[in-house]
């Protein structure tokens, strides 16, 4: 063997080394093989987990977690009507008319034949005072089901609210109709004899 070849042997054995060793620190690195426990992998919380704690922070009383957790929600999955609609309670709550507004119009942008949306939104568009839009939305969430009882009653508040007090009186008589113990209803029915 000649020196040239002895020094490409000694050069290949070294890069062989260097290899093996590269291999060695990716093994270590790498994902643990079947029959080894895996590291705990910190997951993405879902929508629906997200939500979840949202209300959770919402019932303890935590009003401000419970908005800046919906805020994130709705950031991350900006197509999701339903946190819209729980981020836009959440800012009515807090006394953010236009903001919950501006949620409830988003979720309708979405999902436009959600009813309880449309009344929601309504309600919210009332104390902004802009009755003649939340006529529309009322009208719009009975179209899409008259058979719920809130709807009437939100609708007859607002017809009370505008002096129509006959239109009222039969929008509470509907909302009985619907549920005979609807305490709201039959209380602003009796206000109004």
């Amino acid at each position: 063997m000649t020196l040239f070849q002895i020094i490409l042997l000694l050069a290949a054995a070294f890069f062989a080394y260097q290899v093996y060793m590269h291999i060695q620190n990716i093994d270590e690195d790498a994902e643990p093989m079947f029959g080894q426990e895996p590291e705990q992998i910190e997951k993405e919380p879902t929508a629906d987990e997200r939500i979840e704690e949202a209300d959770r922070a919402y019932m303890d009383g935590d009003i401000d977690r419970a908005q800046r957790l919906l805020e994130e929600t709705v950031n991350r999955f900006p197509d999701l009507p339903e946190a819209m609609n729980k981020l836009a309670f959440v800012l009515a709550k807090q006394g953010d008319a236009q903001a919950a507004e501006e949620q409830y119009r988003a979720s309708l942008a979405i999902a436009p034949n959600d009813d309880m949306t449309h009344n929601a939104l309504a309600t919210v568009l009332v104390s902004l005072d802009k009755e003649g839009e939340a006529e529309e939305h009322y009208k719009k969430a009975l179209e899409i089901d008259d058979n719920y009882e809130v709807t009437w009653f939100n609708y007859a508040n607002l017809m009370q609210k505008i002096g129509q007090t006959q239109k009222a009186r039969e929008m509470y008589e509907k909302a009985l109709q619907i549920d005979p113990d609807f305490e709201p209803a039959r209380e602003e029915l009796e206000n109004l004899k």
